[in-house]
């Protein structure tokens, strides 16, 4: 399974990332500066740099921390004696990073990330993590998510605000292969920060002071919506891996259906509830509809 992080770069070959990053073999093994599998990107062998249009996914430490940390949620290596553990299986699921973000803002333009939509699903991505938020409501974006076949979990924004009321995007967007993810503190109450919506998120997951991988082959703490959707990412990489043919809107609906319910988020979620992997893991699948 590949989950595609449309970021900053990630460190591709940071020692507890680099065995589980998803790797273009045509590129690998074909010839340096010739684009040997002839879809349009030269030598894009982890992925691409939208942002300044080049093959290096990974730039400074300054552009792609925010990325390379969501990366280590997801799949940082387990068992290596190194760091922390991703969520995730590392012989299953890879991860494929598509810079669209950059600068001291982290910022970047529709256009890059529509391509990286585009990119990611041409190249067998079935995830799409998007660690990002802004108030523009663009419709060429809408309409990229809304034709994609990829499942699109989205932060939900850093606003503390109410996105039923204030919409936050491409959260904010009413599509039934989005699903959009609020910060869970420690103490099972919304993070202050979080953007919130009882129809409008469907999700908490921890998203306060959560370590990970940064640059420079090291680990650091970081808070934030951003932290919060490359957990629910991971549980959906989980699920795609563990059922060979199960379909986006069934594992929606798995993670939705199997939230552990807060007194906390009653009102504030769709779901009213946290991520529970393990009893998403566990779900009859055999219930499901047809």
């Amino acid at each position: 399974v590949i989950v595609a992080v449309i970021d900053g770069g990630v460190k591709y070959n940071h020692p507890d990332l680099a065995a589980n990053m998803w790797v273009n073999e045509a590129e690998k093994n074909g010839i340096s500066d010739v684009d040997d599998d002839n879809n349009g990107y030269v030598d894009d062998t982890n992925g691409w740099n939208f942002y300044r249009n080049n093959n290096r996914i990974y730039t400074s430490s300054s552009d792609d921390s925010h990325g390379t940390h969501g990366a280590g949620t997801i799949a940082a290596n387990a068992g290596n004696n190194l760091g922390i553990s991703g969520i995730t299986d590392s012989d299953s699921v890879k991860i494929m990073s598509l810079k669209a973000l950059g600068g001291n803002s982290g910022s970047g333009s529709t256009a890059s990330l529509i391509e990286a939509i585009r990119y990611a699903e041409a190249n067998g991505a079935s995830i799409c993590n998007l660690s990002l938020a802004g108030t523009s409501n663009d419709r060429a974006l809408y309409q990229t998510i809304a034709d994609s076949s990829m499942l699109f979990v989205i932060a939900s924004g850093n606003d503390g605000a109410n996105t039923d009321r204030t919409p936050c995007y491409p959260a904010s967007y009413d599509l039934d292969n989005i699903i959009s993810v609020a910060n869970l503190s420690y103490d099972g109450t919304l993070h202050y920060s979080s953007n919130y919506g009882a129809t409008s998120v469907d999700i908490a997951a921890p998203g306060a002071y959560i370590l990970s991988t940064t640059p420079d082959n090291s680990y650091g703490y970081m808070t934030g919506t951003s932290m919060s959707a490359p957990m629910v990412s991971a549980a959906a990489a989980m699920l795609y891996s563990h059922y060979d043919s199960i379909r986006l809107a069934d594992v929606k609906e798995i993670l939705l259906s199997t939230t552990t319910e807060l007194d906390s988020l009653q009102g504030k979620l769709a779901s009213g509830g946290m991520l529970n992997l393990g009893d998403a893991m566990a779900y009859d699948i055999e219930t499901l509809p047809e």
